[in-house]
């Protein structure tokens, strides 16, 4: 999981969610708040919508890739804190990110947890039956938000031993430890098995795009960087080379930064120096780290 890139909404869709808003904010009992803000949002229907929407899918991790699993297609709007606990938050545009249909469906759908009171480590489960309404003590969630927290911070995949699952970086009884465990229990992001198997097949996808890319860097002409790319697309040899070597260059990056999970290739990265081929290979393109 990583942190996303916050875009801005034009004036006129920022209008058009503070209005909607202001219809639920005017009531004055929870439930019927928690009841106005589920009906507004089945009808939501609206050229602002099309514009969120829009931004969202330019917000998502790789290209319109779900930003919890980062492995299926990212088709629903969700609201991080959810809209029935959080009636006041359901036309807020920083409570709204992209993801796919099982992750929003299936996995987080209204479960929530939260630090009570705020600021302590005593959690409290704010999840409610069907047809009940309370208003949670307050808004310390466990859960992170990745329009404003940066899950690498909490979280760090396994590749020293190859298991591809997430781990807790900070340690029992902290703050830290109960949010990023409650986040991968919740989305279940060790007990898909195949999220778990899409992740090694990732790692085995960046690294051999980063040697193809090291070995067409270091290329001086054509046939270095035939031999350099292998079966990566074809050469035109009638080129300059300088400029189609650029071209590959770029290819090779673009198929990288596309790929999904790219939280793999983020942690590929930063634990290099636990990863000695990966090491070696940023070493030689160190421009690669940046991107």
């Amino acid at each position: 999981m990583l942190k996303l890139n916050s875009k801005n909404l034009t004036r006129i869709s920022s209008e058009h969610l503070a209005a909607k808003q202001k219809l639920i904010d005017d009531l004055s009992m929870f439930e019927d708040k928690a009841k106005k803000a589920k009906n507004l949002w089945d009808g939501k229907n609206s050229a602002a919508f099309d514009e969120i929407k829009l931004l969202l899918k330019k917000m998502c991790v790789s290209v319109e890739i779900c930003v919890y699993c980062e492995n299926n297609e990212a088709t629903d709007i969700e609201h991080i804190y959810p809209k029935k606990l959080y009636p006041k938050k359901t036309f807020i545009w920083r409570n709204y990110i992209l993801v796919c249909g099982k992750c929003n469906s299936h996995h987080k759908k209204d479960k929530f947890k939260i630090f009570k009171p705020k600021n302590s480590v005593n959690v409290e489960d704010v999840t409610l039956p069907p047809k009940t309404y309370r208003k949670p003590a307050n808004d310390d969630a466990l859960f992170l938000n990745q329009r404003k927290d940066d899950p690498m911070e909490f979280l760090e995949l396994d590749l020293l031993n190859r298991t591809f699952i997430f781990v807790e970086k900070f340690p029992e009884g902290t703050r830290e430890y109960e949010r990023a465990k409650y986040t991968i229990e919740l989305l279940g992001l060790n007990t898909r098995g195949a999220l778990k198997k899409a992740r090694e097949s990732a790692a085995l996808f960046f690294i051999s795009r980063l040697e193809k890319y090291v070995n067409a860097k270091k290329s001086e002409d054509f046939q270095e960087l035939k031999d350099a790319v292998d079966d990566f697309g074809s050469i035109d040899e009638t080129a300059n080379f300088p400029t189609e070597k650029t071209r590959i260059l770029k290819s090779i990056k673009k198929s990288i930064l596309e790929n999904q999970h790219p939280t793999v290739w983020k942690e590929m990265i930063r634990q290099r120096t636990y990863l000695p081929k990966t090491n070696i290979l940023l070493n030689d393109a160190p421009e690669t780290v940046d991107w």
